[in-house]
């Protein structure tokens, strides 16, 4: 477990403190502890939505299948029949 140096304080309303205090006391966990642990499973709820692209299947189905159609490049297939500058030896 890793050491526990840093301090965070906040401040609250005296009916959200006792809120906390007894949620805390139904789990048997200190105010401290349910306190850190409720802003831990948040902050990794917050991080995880913002990492993760959410879609209808219907529409990654179509997202997926799209990958698999050639975009018209006609600048590349140019460059692609035009002679080698350079080849190898």
């Amino acid at each position: 477990m890793a050491t526990k140096d840093e301090r965070l304080e906040m401040r609250v309303s005296k009916t959200d403190r006792e809120l906390i205090e007894d949620a805390a006391k139904h789990l048997h966990e200190s105010v401290s502890d349910f306190t850190r642990n409720a802003a831990l499973d948040r902050a990794q709820h917050v991080l995880a939505r913002a990492e993760v692209t959410l879609m209808p299947a219907e529409q990654f189905d179509a997202l997926f299948a799209s990958l698999d159609v050639a975009d018209e490049a006609p600048e590349l297939a140019k460059a692609f029949a035009r002679p080698r500058r350079f080849k190898r030896g």
